[in-house]
């Protein structure tokens, strides 16, 4: 047997649909560190990690860039290791996904959404049936049309966390729990 998948490229988007209706979006980055041209991997990761904001596993908003095989495999195919020292400007990815809790970081980009956009995420919510639905898209450009930002849904997530949007890295912070409070205790 043989599946055959398409290839995606593009930035990894978490869209937050609860009761029907869009509330938030963050961009996602895979952890990573920026070259200096002096320090090595490992030094770098140390100064990430002194960020007060990181912790481990859930403890805080963002969590600790560990060192595990995914990170070695990955310098390994790009002919480095933990001791290699990056150019200034660099950036070196040290995860395969996107995830908050093994590093990653989050952009709000809700006032980026393309309306089109928001109507598709909206869409495949009630598809899905599902009242609190994160869904997972890669795309070159989100505030473009449907048809010209490259998008394509790769997950529809039935348990999204919220921290990304609750208190993103970068960006504004959005209060999507007053939306799903409502939806569970409606007026009257």
């Amino acid at each position: 047997r043989v599946i055959v998948e398409e290839y995606v490229k593009g930035s990894d988007f978490r869209l937050l649909i609860i009761d029907g209706k869009f509330v938030a979006a963050a961009r996602r980055e895979p952890a990573h560190v920026k070259g200096d041209g002096k320090s090595s991997i490992a030094t770098l990761i140390d100064e990430v990690n002194k960020d007060p904001r990181r912790g481990f596993g859930h403890e805080k908003v963002l969590t600790q860039i560990e060192i595990d095989d995914m990170t070695e495999r990955l310098l390994w195919q790009r002919g480095l290791s933990s001791l290699s020292v990056p150019l200034k400007g660099e950036t070196i990815y040290l995860k395969t996904t996107a995830n908050l809790s093994q590093g990653g970081t989050a952009t709000d980009v809700t006032d980026e959404i393309n309306p089109e956009i928001r109507l598709m995420a909206e869409r495949t919510a009630r598809i899905i049936g599902i009242d609190v639905v994160g869904v997972d898209v890669l795309a070159d450009d989100i505030s473009l049309p449907l048809d010209q930002s490259g998008l394509k849904v790769v997950e529809v997530n039935a348990a999204p966390g919220f921290r990304m949007h609750l208190e993103p890295t970068h960006g504004q912070p959005r209060n999507v729990a007053t939306p799903l409070v409502d939806m569970l205790f409606p007026v009257g």
